[in-house]
């Protein structure tokens, strides 16, 4: 637990860690404050890449939760970051919710679907044919193809529906081509959220409710990993774990008691 004690930036996955299905999940205010307190640096990393940091900070404030748009890092933004030139800006067609296109634009990057470099694959409920066939062109043409989440299904109160990781699969079957896939458990996705805050991956910990994404994305960026178990994975998955979490915990709330 000295590594608990020891943290100074808490990097957190949103949905089954800080949300459940009927809102804030208890004890994640609280885990919050604590962190606050103690003058230690938060994050919120997500492979959600729906909504834009503003759009995150006023669902999380609906349940009572206060967060900051510079505490929000998803997939969208490390997409952008990651297709990103320093030297130049960079063409790319991009198919998604306004959450990508914000991304690219605060990176630098310019829409293009006549020369784009990179076809960029976000979330979206309004998936478009025309948009796929143009990114199919372009890969086709030479373009990079980058993804920003592998989830094969998004959950809706309807149930699930198709997810980037299933769309990403279509474009990969026209094309040949695979995506690079830049949400977790990519530790890029993590090592590029700890670059923005200038934190050492020795001073950080992950808290995931996945161990297929958040733990083998933390454990291979080198950080300490607690699994909460108030989002998917059960104890019985933990056993079966090719990769362990460091520490495993109920949820937040529990957490709290061992800072």
């Amino acid at each position: 637990m000295d590594r608990l004690r020891e943290a100074t930036t808490w990097l957190c996955d949103m949905d089954g860690v800080l949300l459940g299905p009927n809102g804030l999940i208890p004890g994640a205010d609280t885990f919050v404050e604590r962190v606050r307190e103690r003058g230690h640096g938060l994050q919120v990393v997500t492979n959600n890449s729906l909504f834009t940091p503003d759009e995150i900070v006023e669902r999380m404030a609906k349940v009572g939760l206060s967060m900051r748009p510079e505490e929000i890092w998803t997939s969208a933004m490390a997409a952008a970051s990651y297709v990103s030139d320093g030297t130049r800006a960079t063409r790319v067609f991009a198919i998604g919710r306004p959450a990508i296109h914000d991304a690219l634009s605060d990176f630098g990057c310019v829409v293009d679907a006549s020369t784009a470099e990179v076809v960029v694959l976000a979330e979206t409920r309004n998936y478009d044919f025309d948009e796929f066939a143009r990114a199919v062109q372009l890969i086709d043409q030479g373009a990079a193809f980058v993804a920003t989440n592998p989830e094969p299904t998004s959950p809706t109160l309807n149930g699930p529906v198709p997810g980037c990781g299933a769309m990403a699969a279509l474009i990969e079957r026209a094309t040949g081509v695979a995506p690079h896939i830049v949400g977790k458990p990519n530790p890029g996705m993590i090592r590029s959220g700890l670059a923005r805050l200038g934190v050492d991956t020795a001073q950080a910990v992950l808290v995931g409710d996945r161990i297929e994404t958040d733990v083998v994305a933390g454990a291979q960026a080198g950080l300490t990993t607690v699994l909460v178990l108030s989002g998917v994975t059960t104890l019985e998955e933990v056993g079966q774990a090719v990769t362990a979490p460091d520490i495993i915990v109920g949820s937040l709330g529990e957490l709290v008691h061992l800072l």
